[in-house]
């Protein structure tokens, strides 16, 4: 069965609307070899329901004239490591029950996971912990997700936030991912820079509340 890919675009349009995601952006993309293209779907910060997942791109292959799918799947953006899975679909009421099955049941990877639930409530979870170690003059009022770019490769991602300290300071947060087993806080204030490198993305609270502690 021919997939029209006017017909993929619109379904996902409808699944996913502006009430359950901050952007979408799509792109076509040259194959190696072949005279297909792929189409890449960038999703930002999926919030409905139980389902938050603040980053993936979907991508499916077309022909070179951008009209139908040569291939029933399509591969997604599992983990912040590059790493991706191909799900196959039959047809259009099976594209939509897999693609809504990843989502709605959160099939990401652990560092994807971490750091979409981490934003849900990242001024209580970092105010916690200033609280924790006695840190009483110092509070988050605002904690943003700001994605500077919205089309990325995987081997330069990054994410880009926002924090309101006491309503008196910005600080610039931007995570990035240095390889597979590594990633890099870059905080700003104003003109002051600081950098450090993490092997997981599990205590963020702590990296955070640490260096508001000790630097701010």
């Amino acid at each position: 069965m021919k997939i029209s890919v006017g017909t993929i675009k619109e379904t996902v349009e409808r699944l996913f609307d502006e009430t359950k995601l901050s952007s979408i952006e799509t792109i076509y993309e040259k194959m190696e070899g072949s005279d297909n293209l792929k189409l890449i779907l960038f999703f930002h910060n999926i919030f409905y329901g139980d389902t938050n997942i603040i980053y993936t791109k979907i991508i499916f292959i077309t022909d070179k004239d951008k009209m139908i799918l040569t291939e029933n799947n399509f591969t997604y953006l599992y983990d912040i490591n590059c790493e991706y899975k191909k799900v196959e679909f039959d047809d259009m009421d099976d594209f939509k029950s897999k693609i809504k099955s990843v989502f709605d049941n959160k099939k990401f990877g652990k560092q994807i996971k971490t750091l979409s639930n981490f934003i849900k409530s990242p001024t209580t979870f970092i105010n916690k912990w200033l609280s924790d170690n006695d840190v009483t003059s110092k509070s988050l009022i605002g904690f943003k997700y700001e994605p500077k770019i919205t089309i990325m490769p995987c081997k330069s991602l990054f994410f880009n936030f926002v924090m309101n300290l006491n309503d008196k300071f910005e600080i610039n947060l931007t995570i990035v991912k240095e390889n597979s087993n590594k990633y890099e806080l870059i905080f700003k204030i104003e003109e002051k820079t600081e950098k450090i490198e993490i092997d997981s993305l599990s205590e963020l609270a702590e990296e955070i509340g640490s260096f508001i502690k000790h630097k701010v």
